[in-house]
């Protein structure tokens, strides 16, 4: 077990975070990956994640700006990909 947990990057958030998000993006051009720590949201709770997800605007595309409420806020290419913390604690 983790001895180190981070906090939801979610303004007003005092949850756990329960993953760590990425942006996936694919260069049509170059065909090159990119696979990075989002840094405007680096760390998000299960109920934001949820609501990022629902809240999505635009195609889910590895290419293109995909609006998220809560992660992307840059509007980079990509798309959000999470990966999940160990847990801090077993309820």
């Amino acid at each position: 077990m983790t001895l180190e947990s981070h906090r939801c990057c979610v303004e007003g958030c005092p949850n756990l975070a329960a993953f760590e998000v990425h942006l996936y993006a694919f260069d049509l051009h170059e065909g090159a990956v990119g696979f990075a720590v989002d840094d405007t949201c680096p760390y998000i709770c299960i109920e934001h994640a949820i609501d990022n997800e629902r809240g999505v605007t635009g195609e889910r595309l590895p290419w293109a700006a995909v609006g998220y409420p809560h992660t992307n806020r840059d509007h980079a290419p990509g798309v959000a990909v999470y990966r999940q913390l160990e847990p801090a604690y077993v309820a």
